[in-house]
């Protein structure tokens, strides 16, 4: 008697379900739930917290982890397989490294589940009890066979519609998914220059996910602000206004790729869907476009046939053609001009290696176009590049919203061809209307320069509701609500911009321009200072910088101010020698201090360059309001074909 009470005690010890928190795991199923609800959890993450729950509050060692659940042979090593599922664990339990709740680390040693387990029977470990049938029921036996046959004619009709009903009820209950983030895939290999390899793979599955025009997807420069930080999945959503995310880890070994991904909705952080796919690099292309429609079928995500085309079908390339193409994208998205540099080279060895890969095209005219923005080539250096790269692009992928949009930027900045820019505007955003880069070139460089503010205004909330923490964006609305005369909400703007990224330095010189022309200069050098600081100056050289201007206002009024102003921009354009120096800049410095001959001259000298990203907002800008009735700017605009 007593051994079989021991093996009752055993039986029931096995499939009792843990719980903790708001959580339970049964570990006969497998199944982790929170308030009662399913948690999708697999894999290695799962048999580790079956592991910690079998024996809370001891130690569980590393060499016990890698004995039970990794072999060997194992694709990726150890550190960070392991690393990489007890961050996922601890995702899903929105635990936290430095503040655990559950799973405390002991370095070097293990991990321990510090959190209270109770312990409860499962359902099935309970044997229902031998009741013999009442006299009630036998007298009653008629009915109970009539209710039977009645039970297995409805039980015979549920069987044959039940996938019609199962898909039903999957339609009515699952959750609704019409906005998505793909985070920043992890990266598993141990050499930190392979970064740009998962970069890349998180950019390139943005990218075919917004192909599905029925869902929002948010762009990169927001999702990549999460990289390597661990944050619960609701808050991250609600930051991202978005439904679900996407995420997963990349593991590069020689010519083997694995990637694992998974679908999340975040809002109540309940996995959805699960795989891995392991593949050689040349096959990566037709990876990437599984992955994106196995996310789109399970978000119920209707795609139209050239749509899932377009995503299945990728244009075949060589993986040293691919490669070169990821670290292209990886170095244009840093945005400084030494990246950009490194961007054209790279895009350039991609096209070497495959003259007929669009996307590497598309690239380049990127890279080009974005180094005529930050005057790191002349324009006339750099435009009719990025105009040769975008027409290659086209001609080998008609279809590529990339190169539409990198066309029509050079149609405006450089041709002046402002129908013609709208039309490659509107293509692009035809093509990929989850493409944030495509309704920022259509604001500025369409609907400002032809005055239509309100147009301009719509476009970058657009944008931003694709990117909604990107600095850029958020700064450029800010110049935009300028260029409509609205300072009010241009000040918040910069404002909101400042909080969201304060180490962002662009938005503190565009701030101290709305701040000149509000004629607050006190606060307009100290946001100078700070840009200064942020883009390298030493606090001893920014400080003596500020304290000039500071001075010059101080004994000489605003006057003053813009003359000392117009001194640094002449001596920095001599010091720039044979360096590109934008003109209009110059224009700008004559126009404050009130000399319109000169003003007027350097206008002419930037319309001769094409440095159309400024010339062409003239109209726009505060500081040439004093030329507006002069009858030369007119004729300047009319020969742009801009309003007047």
């Amino acid at each position: 008697m007593r051994q079989q009470g021991c093996e009752v005690a055993t039986s029931k010890a096995t499939l009792s379900v843990r719980r903790f928190g708001v959580y339970e795991f049964d570990p006969r199923s497998g199944e982790l739930r929170k308030h009662g609800l399913r948690i999708h959890l697999e894999g290695q993450p799962l048999a580790i917290l079956r592991m910690l729950l079998e024996r809370p509050r001891e130690l569980l060692t590393r060499e016990e982890l890698q004995k039970n659940l990794w072999p060997g042979d194992t694709f990726v090593d150890f550190d960070h397989s392991l690393n990489a599922a007890i961050k996922r664990l601890r995702r899903v339990l929105n635990d936290s490294a430095s503040t655990p709740r559950y799973i405390e680390t002991l370095a070097g040693r293990g991990y321990r589940f510090i959190a209270p387990v109770e312990q409860s029977e499962t359902a099935e470990s309970i044997a229902p009890a031998q009741v013999p049938p009442s006299p009630g029921v036998q007298r009653s036996s008629g009915r109970i066979w009539l209710i039977a046959g009645l039970a297995v004619t409805v039980t015979v009709l549920i069987t044959a519609n039940w996938g019609r009903l199962r898909n039903s009820f999957r339609r009515s209950t699952a959750p609704q998914i019409q906005s998505l983030a793909v985070l920043p895939l992890e990266n598993l290999s141990r050499d930190p220059s392979q970064e740009y390899f998962s970069d890349g793979m998180t950019d390139a599955l943005i990218t075919d996910l917004a192909q599905m025009k029925v869902l929002r997807v948010i762009s990169r420069t927001s999702v990549m602000r999460y990289k390597g930080i661990l944050k619960p999945l609701p808050e991250l959503a609600r930051e991202l206004g978005v439904d679900a995310v996407v995420e997963g880890t990349v593991a590069r070994s020689g010519t083997r790729i694995r990637i694992t991904s998974q679908l999340i909705y975040a809002r109540s952080d309940q996995h959805l869907w699960a795989h891995s796919y392991e593949r050689d690099v040349g096959d990566l292309l037709a990876l990437q476009g599984e992955v994106a429609q196995a996310i789109a079928a399970e978000v119920r995500a209707a795609l139209t046939p050239e749509q899932r085309k377009r995503v299945t079908a990728r244009m075949p390339t060589t993986a040293a053609a691919y490669d070169a193409y990821l670290r292209g994208r990886h170095y244009w998205n840093q945005r400084t001009p030494s990246a950009i540099g490194k961007s054209i080279e790279s895009y350039q060895q991609a096209v070497r290696q495959d003259p007929n890969f669009a996307p590497a095209y598309a690239g380049l005219a990127d890279a080009y176009n974005f180094s005529n923005i930050i005057g790191t080539l002349a324009p006339k250096d750099s435009s009719p590049k990025a105009k040769a790269a975008a027409l290659k692009a086209l001609e080998l992928d008609p279809d590529l919203a990339e190169a539409h949009a990198a066309l029509g930027l050079v149609k405006s900045h450089y041709d002046f061809d402002f129908p013609g820019a709208q039309q490659e505007f509107e293509k692009a955003i035809q093509l990929n209307p989850n493409y944030a880069n495509a309704h920022l070139f259509y604001s500025g460089g369409y609907y400002t320069v032809m005055g239509q503010h309100e147009n301009a205004i719509a476009e970058m909330r657009k944008a931003l509701e694709l990117d909604p923490l990107s600095p850029g964006l958020n700064n450029y609305l800010g110049m935009v609500y300028i260029f409509a005369g609205d300072y009010e909400r241009s000040r918040q703007q910069f404002q909101k911009t400042i909080d969201l990224d304060p180490t962002f330095p662009l938005v503190h010189f565009f701030f101290a321009g709305l701040l000149e022309e509000m004629g607050n200069y006190e606060a307009a050098i100290a946001e100078r200072e700070k840009g200064e600081l942020l883009l390298g100056s030493s606090s001893d050289q920014a400080a003596a910088s500020a304290a000039d201007s500071r001075r010059a206002f101080r004994t000489g009024g605003a006057r003053a101010y813009w003359r000392r102003q117009l001194q640094l921009t002449l001596e920095s354009y001599k010091q720039s020698g044979s360096d590109y120096f934008p003109a209009i800049d110059i224009a700008a410095a004559y126009a404050r201090t009130g000399d319109k001959e000169n003003a007027l001259k350097w206008l002419e000298r930037s319309y001769s360059d094409r440095e159309g990203q400024s010339i062409t907002l003239a109209r726009w800008m505060p500081v040439f309001r004093n030329l507006r009735a002069d009858p030369r700017f007119a004729d300047l605009l009319g020969r742009m074909g801009l309003p007047i």
